[in-house]
């Protein structure tokens, strides 16, 4: 019997050991059966690895999407290519580039209002036949900057900087002088009609710090009134003579509803009356969120333009009133806050402090010449 019992408990212990193997920890290759992802390097390389793995090799350049490793690239000719992003380089010598706004411009049709992307050495065959340049809207996001002209309108030289502005879908600043608003109502009436900143530059170009009391208001509502009589608005703003500017005549900006515009390129066209040298003036420093200034009265300046509108258009920025630039960026100028621009760097100020008027000064007059 003991024997039995014996057998049976042998038995017993056989059976629950055989059970137990089922569930004693084992190591166990999961990786095995984990679904691997193909990863690409930008020369093109592929290999596989796992979640885990995949995450760690885009730390290091590998890209799960086999796109992401590959670019466009185009010559002056409109041709392209698709090549690895390792290739870059090699085809930038020959001619190829990814920037492809460097090689294509938009152009408008404001009859259709049809949209399309052709070479820039196409451009002028399209304006040629009524087309615009640019898109015909204004793309926030995008680089803008305000082309202001003092002193005008000039019988000649105004009208001529108008054709060249609607030529290529453009806009301006005009600060004008109320004395010089009567004899140019047409010209005024087609400036507000191309949607360009009908503004003034005072009535007679008198320094105003040096004034005060109704002398003072009289330069702002002289020419405010004559503006407003032939167009039946108030300007859009103001720019002081040579840039002068104190508290008082702050005050009395904010009376009138008027933002004090200054600038940040000036071009010194009074000064030189060369097309060539307000031509480099411009594009050696110009940048996003700029405010040049020009003199509408002189044919040089007009000669210059006619050549830096489509150069400024090709470099991608838009042409743009400073109303227009005021609102995109900041969401409007306030009467009576000085600007001198809206770079990068003035928008953060501007749109990170609650006192505007001391941020926007922050160029301190620094570009004002004497014959503004």
């Amino acid at each position: 019997m003991k024997k039995i019992l014996g057998c049976v408990l042998l038995a017993a212990v056989l059976v629950i050991c055989m059970g137990m193997k089922g569930i004693v920890p084992v190591d166990v290759d999961d990786s095995a059966n984990e679904e691997k992802v193909t990863m690409y390097s930008e020369d093109g390389r592929s290999e596989q690895f796992t979640p885990s793995e995949a995450e760690e090799q885009k730390t290091v350049g590998w890209y799960d999407n086999f796109s992401d490793v590959l670019t466009t690239m185009w010559k002056e000719d409109g041709s392209s290519i698709v090549a690895y992003k390792a290739d870059e380089g090699k085809y930038e010598k020959e001619g190829y580039t990814t920037n492809y706004a460097s090689i294509f411009a938009k152009v408008f049709n404001p009859e259709t209002e049809e949209v399309k992307d052709v070479l820039k050495s196409e451009v002028q065959s399209y304006v040629d036949s009524g087309w615009k340049r640019g898109n015909g809207k204004l793309d926030p996001d995008a680089p803008m900057i305000a082309l202001t002209f003092d002193d005008g309108p000039g019988a000649k030289t105004t009208p001529r900087l108008l054709d060249i502005l609607e030529e290529n879908n453009a806009r301006a600043t005009f600060f004008m002088l109320g004395d010089h608003m009567k004899g140019a109502a047409d010209t005024i009436k087609r400036m507000q009609s191309m949607g360009c900143d009908t503004a003034s530059h005072t009535y007679d170009h008198t320094q105003l710090t040096s004034l005060s009391g109704d002398s003072l208001k009289s330069q702002f509502e002289n020419s405010n009134n004559n503006l407003k009589d032939i167009i039946g608005e108030n300007p859009s703003s103001v720019r002081p003579p040579y840039g002068s500017y104190n508290d008082t005549v702050k005050n009395v900006a904010k009376e009138y509803g008027m933002p004090i515009i200054l600038w940040s390129v000036d071009t010194l066209d009074w000064k030189s009356k060369n097309a060539d040298a307000v031509y480099n003036a411009v594009m050696s420093t110009v940048q996003d969120g700029d405010i040049l200034l020009f003199h509408d009265i002189y044919d040089s300046t007009i000669d210059a333009v006619e050549r830096l509108i489509p150069a400024l258009m090709d470099e991608g920025y838009q042409l743009v009133t400073v109303s227009e630039m005021g609102e995109a960026k900041i969401g409007g100028l306030e009467p009576g806050h000085v600007y001198t621009d809206l770079r990068p760097g003035t928008v953060k100020s501007l749109t990170g402090s609650s006192n505007n008027s001391e941020k926007s000064e922050s160029s301190n007059n620094s570009n004002n010449s004497n014959n503004n």
